[in-house]
C-alpha cells in the first residue's frame, strides 16, 4: 500500500509543478526520482534504471526516433513544405468540411509538442466560412489532429508501447485500433460538423499534375513508413529517407543548421523520464502485488477493463501526456495470464483510455494552444465535448469487449 500511495501522490505533483512554470520534462523527472527514492527500491537500482534506459535497445530506438520525427516536422514547417501541402490540398478538395478533417490529420502525423497549433489557423478560417462556432472549431482541430497517434507507427504512444512490450507488432496493433479511429472520425463529423452547409465553394480542379504534386509533397511523411515496412530497419533509420526527401524539396539554405536547431531536448527529456518511470514501476513489487490482487478479484472481462480505465485516465489527465499512464499500466499486463490476441485487445484499450485522459486534460498543450488561437475558454470546450466524450468511452469499451469475447 505504501508504494501505491507514493506513486499516486508523486503523480499529483505534476500539475502542481507545471502550474509553477516547471517544464513538463523536468516535472516528470522529479516525479520519477521521487518514486524511485521513496519507494524503497534502493539507490543502486535507481541508478541502474536510469543508465539502463540508454543501454536498452528498444528504449534507445524510441528516443532516437522521437528526435528524428521532431527534426522532420521542423523541416517541413521551416521550409514551407507544410504550407505547400495545404495549398495543394485546397486546390483539389472542393468540400471545406472534408478539408477541415484531412488537414489536421495530416499535420498530426508530425509528432511535435503542441503541433495542433500548426493547423489551428487554417481550421479557424475555414470554420468561419462554414459557420461553425469557435469552440467546435477548436474541437475539430484537436480531434482530427490526434487520430494519427493510433495509426502512424512513429507516434510517441506506439513507440513507447514497442519499447515496453517488444513482442508487440505495431502494424497489427494499428489494425486492431482502426475501428476506434474510424469511430472517432465519424463521431467528430456527426456531432460537430454534419448540420453545417459547406458554404461558397472554392474553385477546385482535380488533375493528374495536382495529384502527383500532392504525392510528392507528402512523401517525406509517408516514405519512412514505407522504408520501415519493406526493410524492417529501425524507425529512426527509416526517418533518414524522409529527411533526405525534405532536403530535396527545400531551398537547401542552412539545412544542416536547421536540423541541429530542430532537436527538441525537452521532448527527449520527457520521453527518457517516462521510460525511466516505466522501469521503476516494474520494480515496485508491493504496489504491483496490490494491483495483481485487484485484477484477480476483477475476474476478467468488464471489471478488469474498468480498473484499467480508471488508472489510465487518471494518470493521463493529471499529467497531460499520453505515455505517462502507459508507464504505469503496461507493466500490469505482464502479471496477467493472457493469450496473444488478448494482449492486443488490452494494449489497444490501455492506449485508448490513456489517450482520452491526456486528450481531455487541462494540461494538454495542443488544447491550450488551440483555444488560444480560437479565443475560447476551457469551459466552453468541455461543454461541447460532453456527448463526444461519452460516446468515445463507450466505443473504446465496446471494441475491447468484443475483441476479448470473440477474438481468440
Amino acid at each position: 500500500m505504501y508504494q501505491l500511495l507514493v506513486t499516486v501522490l508523486s503523480f499529483v505533483l505534476i500539475p502542481i509543478l507545471i502550474k509553477r512554470k516547471v517544464k513538463l520534462g523536468t516535472a516528470i523527472f522529479i516525479v520519477t526520482m521521487t518514486i524511485g527514492v521513496l519507494s524503497g527500491i534502493g539507490m543502486g537500482n535507481l541508478g541502474n534504471t536510469i543508465i539502463g534506459v540508454f543501454l536498452n535497445r528498444y528504449s534507445r530506438d524510441t528516443i532516437l526516433t522521437v528526435v528524428m520525427v521532431g527534426i522532420l516536422g521542423s523541416l517541413l514547417k521551416n521550409y514551407g513544405i507544410l504550407n505547400r501541402i495545404v495549398d495543394s490540398m485546397l486546390l483539389m478538395i472542393p468540400n471545406k468540411k472534408a478539408v477541415m478533417m484531412i488537414m489536421p490529420s495530416l499535420i498530426g502525423i508530425l509528432s511535435v509538442p503542441g503541433g495542433a497549433v500548426l493547423s489551428a489557423p487554417f481550421i479557424n478560417k475555414i470554420g468561419k466560412d462554414v459557420d461553425i462556432i469557435p469552440a467546435r472549431r477548436a474541437i475539430i482541430n484537436l480531434v482530427y489532429r490526434h487520430i494519427s497517434m493510433f495509426i502512424f507507427p512513429f507516434s510517441s504512444s506506439l513507440l513507447f508501447i514497442k519499447a515496453a512490450l517488444p513482442e508487440i507488432n505495431i502494424y497489427r496493433l494499428i489494425l486492431t485500433s482502426s475501428p476506434f479511429v474510424l469511430g472517432m472520425v465519424l463521431l467528430g463529423y456527426f456531432i460537430f460538423m454534419k448540420d453545417k452547409v459547406d458554404g461558397e465553394k472554392n474553385h477546385t480542379e482535380i488533375t493528374f499534375k495536382g495529384i502527383l504534386n500532392l504525392i510528392v509533397l507528402t512523401s517525406p511523411i509517408y516514405m519512412s513508413v514505407v522504408i520501415n515496412f519493406i526493410t524492417g530497419l529501425p524507425f529512426f533509420i527509416s526517418m533518414l529517407g524522409s529527411i533526405f526527401i525534405a532536403y530535396l524539396l527545400s531551398n537547401k539554405k542552412h539545412f544542416l543548421k536547421t536540423i541541429w536547431e530542430s532537436i527538441n531536448y525537452n521532448t527527449i527529456f520527457v520521453i527518457a523520464s517516462i521510460l525511466m518511470l516505466k522501469d521503476i514501476i516494474l520494480q515496485l513489487e508491493g504496489m504491483l502485488d496490490i494491483i495483481r490482487r485487484v485484477l484477480v478479484m476483477g475476474n476478467g472481462g468488464f471489471s478488469v477493463l474498468f480498473i484499467f480505465m480508471v488508472v489510465s485516465f487518471f494518470f493521463g489527465f493529471i499529467t497531460g501526456y499520453p505515455t505517462s499512464p502507459l508507464a504505469v499500466t503496461l507493466p500490469l499486463l505482464t502479471m496477467m495470464s493472457i493469450t496473444q490476441n488478448e494482449l492486443y485487445a488490452y494494449v489497444f484499450f490501455l492506449n485508448a483510455v490513456a489517450f482520452m485522459g491526456y486528450f481531455y486534460s487541462p494540461l494538454h498543450l495542443c488544447q491550450v494552444l488551440t483555444i488560444g488561437e480560437m479565443k475560447v475558454s476551457t469551459g466552453e470546450l468541455y461543454k461541447e465535448y460532453k456527448l463526444y466524450f461519452v460516446l468515445q468511452l463507450v466505443l473504446a469499451f465496446l471494441i475491447a469487449f468484443v475483441l476479448l469475447t470473440f477474438v481468440h
